[in-house]
């Protein structure tokens, strides 16, 4: 690829707090550069990288996969712990798509191939930028980082890729490169991830934070590791994140996700969002917030997932009868993590208790409401949601970052890859603790079995990373897809109050959503789209199930 103009002014407001460089303002256009210019100016090319960032993929804002489906809803709808009332997400949960049609044949034809590409001229032509070397370097791993997370989110839907490392000057016969095997795609991606977080420093001033560091280098190695089932590499991938010592656990797990939060000790990467329309504003407020506020209620907890969440004093699950669960009252006394993702029945938001019951406010149509819009579950989310937001103003934006990466994960990312490796050790049962204890949850019971700690660590991350895009993943990784996302094996649930109006008693049903979802073997990976397939002097090969 040639880049014979570079549009880069409107970079500067994508997210990054990128230092100034006043020597790029003295350039006459400011609002083109060509190709040449830009690579002997290392100021240009700083901002340049800049334009990588922007494909960082936010879960409040999609732009890479399909527009009709994600836009406005979270990847959580694709799993056992959400829900959207409608639709809107059939062509995922009935699996009725092909190669030709698939829902994310748009994310392959969209720009992640193009900026590869990309990265691949920056990664050549770098080195030779005039000024500071180490700068060269930094922005080189940088963008190296960018180029293999590209590749890694592609692999999570596709399988295996085609490893294009050098910039390809036309799209002949000659750019058609065969897929490489899984065991050759994952070694590439951990060694890409390695070698830059040799380079990339652990820490930047905050003039540039959500750059790339060293620990988000780490984070995603082991991510590799661990699909690969390499759990003693990942394990000690994930204890060098925690030998950095610059992250920890804040008191308050609620607060990680605020917009007012947004530079905490927590997070080792997050695409940087701000308010503004124009610029990375986002609607998450807008299209997931109960619509009796002024939201749209997009994506819904289930009741699957509150079942999940085990009861505060016992730490066991609602199931133990020794839980200490009373259905009658089946909010109280629960884990306090659920407080903070779920709004349910008598829940405090935005100076009033919700009414989640036959009647109640936020369950009943009223003004400009869409029925679409009214939980179908019982439920809304409360995990991200910015209760300060005024709807009224049609310019107004949410700015709540998207975390990638965060300390509780890498936390948790060690004590599976530690347990499949070694078995339940002090150092698992120590690294889960700190995130019960951080969630004010009981320590883990000693004795555990291999399996039984698999079993609880499993629970923990369904639980701590709720709604942050892992369940989807996760449950792949585990095998366990066609079990969980398989309405025929595990129906989706919501819950039914009815509040007696004479005596304000209410009565909790649990009941099956009447939707069917399918989960098979070939839903595993997603087809490579037709058109690619078809393409003259092609060499991919189809993912199975798909051919």
């Amino acid at each position: 690829m040639n880049l014979r103009k570079i549009k880069y002014i409107g970079l500067l407001s994508i997210g990054l707090s990128l230092s100034s460089c006043n020597s790029i303002l003295d350039i006459t256009p400011p609002d083109q550069v060509t190709d040449v210019l830009m690579w002997q100016n290392q100021d240009m090319v700083l901002v340049y990288t800049a334009n990588f960032y922007s494909k960082l993929s936010s879960g409040f804002s999609l732009p890479h996969y399909s527009a009709s489906v994600f836009n406005g809803n979270l990847l959580s709808n694709l799993t056992d712990d959400a829900e959207v009332n409608g639709a809107a997400f059939n062509a995922y949960w009935l699996g009725n798509y092909d190669a030709s049609n698939s829902p994310l044949n748009g994310m392959w034809t969209s720009d992640r191939w193009t900026f590869i590409r990309r990265a691949n001229e920056f990664i050549q032509k770098v080195d030779q930028v005039p000024g500071n070397q180490e700068l060269n370097q930094r922005m080189k791993a940088e963008v190296r980082f960018l180029r293999a997370y590209y590749y890694y989110d592609m692999m999570q839907w596709f399988g295996p890729l085609p490893i294009i490392t050098t910039a390809q000057e036309s799209i002949d016969e000659e750019a058609f490169v065969e897929r490489a095997s899984l065991t050759a795609f994952q070694d590439f991606l951990i060694q890409e991830f390695q070698e830059v977080a040799k380079v990339l420093p652990k820490s930047y001033a905050a003039s540039d934070w959500g750059r790339i560091t060293k620990g988000a280098a780490l984070v995603y190695k082991a991510r590799v590791e661990m699909i690969a089932e390499r759990w003693a590499d990942a394990a000690i991938t994930s204890q060098d994140i925690m030998d950095l010592g610059i992250y920890n656990l804040p008191v308050d797990y609620a607060a990680v996700f605020s917009s007012k939060n947004k530079m905490n000790t927590e997070i080792i990467l997050s695409v940087q969002h701000n308010e503004n329309r124009s610029e990375r504003g986002h609607l998450f407020d807008s299209n997931n917030q109960p619509p009796a506020f002024g939201g749209r209620g997009g994506t819904l907890p289930t009741q699957n997932l509150v079942d999940a969440y085990q009861m505060q004093a016992t730490g066991l699950s609602i199931s133990d009868p020794n839980s200490g669960y009373d259905p009658n009252n089946p909010y109280v006394g629960r884990d306090p993590r659920f407080a903070a993702t779920v709004l349910y029945d008598g829940a405090s938001f935005r100076g009033r208790a919700m009414q989640l019951y036959n009647g109640g406010l936020d369950l009943t149509l009223s003004g400009g409401m869409v029925g679409g819009w009214v939980s179908n579950t019982g439920y809304y989310l409360k995990k991200f949601t910015d209760e300060s937001i005024q709807f009224a103003d049609a310019n107004v934006r949410s700015s709540q970052n998207w975390i990638l990466a965060r300390y509780a994960e890498v936390l948790l990312n060690y004590a599976e890859a530690q347990n499949e490796s070694a078995g339940p050790d002090a150092t698992v049962y120590e690294a889960i603790n700190k995130v019960r204890s951080r969630a004010q949850m009981p320590d883990l019971r000693g004795g555990l079995s291999k399996d039984e700690m698999r079993e609880a660590i499993r629970q923990e991350r369904r639980i701590e990373l709720a709604f942050e895009d892992f369940r989807f993943h996760d449950v792949k990784r585990w095998k366990l897809a066609t079990q969980l996302f398989s309405t025929t094996t595990n129906p989706i649930k919501k819950m039914e109050i009815v509040r007696n109006p004479t005596t304000n008693v209410k009565t909790y049903t649990i009941k099956n959503i009447a939707k069917q979802r399918i989960f098979l073997n070939k839903h595993y990976l997603y087809p490579i789209p037709l058109t690619e397939m078809i393409k003259p002097g092609n060499k991919l090969t189809q993912n199975p199930g798909w051919e």
